[in-house]
């Protein structure tokens, strides 16, 4: 039974490794060069996996639908990356394609192979929420995965539904982005070979534009049939670090489509589109409702994203769920839920109902896309309202629940959308951010109660950085945790006492959160100077990544700050005691340069000091050879952002003729001098010295306070005289 055992295993490993068929439908290296190709892969071997091939074969029929084969062979040579590549994914679009794997195996140092096995294969939404998208993952995982290992598989597309009838459009990569959603991080790495075959009709139309290379493709024609292949080799991996800039404008890329002008996608759209905005009752009703009270285009507006963005419930469908065909306005409002085109389709509605001109406007939310002007690539994945306005177009988003009017975020800054308007179309940019449009306001009131020193922190917010503190309060399961994030290091990493937030639900009132921090600190009786201080360096670690740094040695990238912010801080510091002076303030250091600006002032008097600091940060990609600088210019700011203000207790001048020793009266006359109250300290030692004589230290201490007041004369008189008494000093 044992024999039977084990040469049924052996027979099953026969079947698995070092005798497998190869498939016919490879369109990658046999396995001898694979084997081969890893000594070529030695000096790319540090990064953890090299790519030894990587292949995309697509035809395109002279229907324009296209089937498409992608292959990778996959060299491990590190446990972190046999770790990262221990699940494979392929995501695809369901609505508009069909995707199987045709095989996934492993192949050893000695040249045995592993099949994937059928139970190690699923396909699941690409959307871990609950909503509505055609987007899947086939997720599948091969055997035998060790270092020294080669992954090696393939995938097989077949287009099911035009998505633009009667034209076609792709785009060509390079590289092999792995992505790590456990790490939630992604790895680039290296490829000695990469290859991108299009074959299409000779008749079709064929338009191209390169991006960050100038490679031109092979070209054979053969059997009325137009080949192009494009072929790049040893590319080295790309270092993904925090804050880099976008990987697409460091990656090459070519892009195709069978059309070079974007009436085509606008004739299309629209065709969809305008059988949407047929005139409906309940449309109506609700446009007399919202603008009865109404006069001007932007109330209007206004009204209509805030009606949107609290009754019509966002569902978040990439723009190509089930196509590219919205409801109609009416459906939706009937719905009260919808993706964001299904939102666009009731803005637009109920705006024609009130007079004003709205459009569709279709844009990419990943960082790095690109637009040509004149070869259209449907590379979208969102849609907004574009309003046509006569003071100057502007654009709203209610996908977000949080936004406040008129719900761009700030990363859309600078992105160009294309505007469907039923006649060419328009790509239209969206203005870059400025500043001034995303700001914090910090209000840190001292107060003194009782003896006992308390701080109160308020925060008020306007732009980007509102919305996603908002968002961040309002889902957060720990809202003490946030508070204490925003507030303590404005109140020297204190805990909160007590809190204070607006509603994070209702767009329509400002976020404000405020705290009190009581109890910090008790003004004994012995306490004569008390210092107040500020270190603005916090600015960093509540509104930016740059409190902590990777040092300039450890960097390769660049960093990109896409959002640019002003923080304002005003700080009122009141004198703790009734009888009080100011003896000395501070300021911290005033900053500027390319990256960033810090201006401090205060209006200082002995009831109190009001102190505004003003922290402007500027949106720019820096480079990675002007990031040491900016990690100086941060450096420089955390080591000099402290200001002080130091309140001295005003104290009753004390008599020589008071009832205490010599020995009290001497100390008080050395404290005086240490405090710098030399024409107080005068007075007194004068009386004191008229009285004593014959004592040395007295007449030594006369000197010191004489010559601090200017009496050279009558100081060198003084010292004489301790030294004729015997003071040794």
């Amino acid at each position: 039974m044992v024999v039977k055992f084990c040469l049924a295993v052996a027979l099953v490993m026969y079947c698995l490794a070092g005798h497998a068929i190869a498939n016919p439908n490879s369109i990658g290296p046999d396995k001898a060069t694979l084997l081969s190709l890893k000594s070529r892969a030695e000096p790319f071997a540090k990064h953890g996996a090299v790519l030894l091939s990587r292949r995309n074969q697509v035809n395109v029929n002279d229907k324009l639908f296209e089937t498409a084969r992608f292959y990778r062979a996959i060299y491990l040579t590190n446990e972190e990356a046999v770790s990262d590549y221990s699940k494979l994914v392929n995501s695809f679009n369901a609505y508009y394609h069909n995707s199987k794997i045709e095989f996934a195996r492993v192949i050893t140092p000695d040249g045995q192979i592993f099949e994937m096995q059928k139970d190690a294969i699923s396909e699941v939404s690409a959307n871990s929420d609950d909503y509505l998208d055609d987007m899947k993952q086939i997720e599948f995982a091969v055997p035998q995965l060790k270092v020294g290992n080669i992954i090696e598989y393939q995938i097989y597309e077949e287009q099911t539904k035009p998505i633009v009838e009667g034209q076609w459009y792709s785009s060509v990569g390079f590289r092999y982005i792995k992505f790590l959603p456990q790490k939630n991080w992604l790895r680039i790495d290296p490829i000695l070979e990469s290859t991108n075959t299009l074959t299409l009709p000779a008749s079709t139309p064929f338009y191209t534009k390169n991006r960050n290379t100038d490679i031109a493709p092979v070209i054979t024609k053969k059997d009325g049939n137009v080949q192009y292949v494009w072929q790049m080799t040893d590319l080295d991996g790309i270092e993904v670090e925090s804050g880099m800039p976008p990987i697409d404008d460091m990656q090459p890329a070519v892009y195709v489509s069978t059309m070079n002008d974007w009436q085509t996608i606008d004739d299309w759209y629209a065709d969809m589109f305008t059988p949407t905005q047929v005139k409906a009752q309940n449309i109506s009703e609700l446009a007399s409702k919202l603008f009865a009270a109404l006069n001007s285009e932007r109330e209007k507006v206004k009204a209509v994203f805030e009606y949107v963005q609290k009754n019509v419930r966002y569902i978040g469908a990439h723009v190509n769920r089930g196509g590219y065909q919205p409801h109609t306005a009416e459906e939706v409002l009937n719905n009260a839920y919808g993706d964001c085109k299904d939102q666009t389709t009731l803005i637009i509605a109920l705006l024609k109902e009130g007079g004003v001109q709205a459009f569709p406007a279709l844009i990419n939310t990943y960082n790095g896309n690109l637009i040509f002007d004149d070869l259209p690539v449907l590379d979208f994945n969102h849609m907004i309202t574009y309003v046509d306005s006569k003071d100057g177009g502007y654009w709203l988003d209610t996908s977000g629940q949080t936004g406040t009017f008129p719900g761009i975020t700030a990363q859309f800054g600078d992105r160009t959308t294309f505007v469907v308007d039923g006649k060419k179309g328009r790509l239209v940019k969206i203005p870059a951010i400025q500043p001034e449009d995303n700001v914090a306001n910090v209000n840190i009131d001292y107060r003194v109660e009782d003896k006992q020193i308390g701080i109160d922190v308020k925060m008020a917010f306007n732009g980007d950085v509102e919305t996603n503190l908002r968002n961040y309060y309002q889902y957060s399961p720990e809202k003490l945790m946030v508070i204490e994030q925003l507030l303590s290091p404005f109140a020297h990493d204190n805990r909160v006492s007590s809190y204070v937030a607006s509603d994070p639900a209702d767009i329509s009132t400002p976020f404000v959160v405020s705290g009190e921090f009581n109890n910090l600190l008790t003004l004994g009786d012995e306490i004569v100077n008390f210092h107040y201080s500020m270190g603005y360096s916090q600015i960093l670690k509540v509104f930016t990544g740059f409190s902590t740094m990777e040092p300039p040695a450890s960097r390769q990238q660049g960093l990109h700050i896409q959002v640019p912010i002003t923080v304002n801080i005003e700080s009122v510091y009141p004198s703790p005691w009734d009888k009080a002076r100011l003896v000395n303030q501070n300021m911290a250091r005033n900053f500027q340069n390319p990256y960033f600006e810090v201006t401090h002032t205060a209006e200082a008097n002995d009831d109190k000091v009001i102190a505004k600091t003003t922290f402007v940060l500027f949106a720019q990609t820096i480079s990675a050879e002007d990031y040491p600088d900016f990690y100086a210019a941060i450096d420089a700011f955390q080591k000099q952002s402290e200001s002080m203000f130091v309140f001295e207790k005003i104290l009753a001048k004390p008599s020589v003729n008071d009832d205490v020793s010599l020995e009290d009266k001497i100390a008080r006359s050395r404290a005086m001098l240490d405090n710098a109250e030399f024409e107080h300290a005068l007075e007194y030692i004068k009386a004191l010295a008229a009285g004593h004589q014959d004592n040395g230290e007295v007449q030594y201490l006369l000197g010191i306070v004489q010559g601090f007041n200017g009496n050279d004369e009558a100081s060198d008189s003084a010292f004489k005289r301790a030294e004729a008494l015997g003071y040794q000093y």
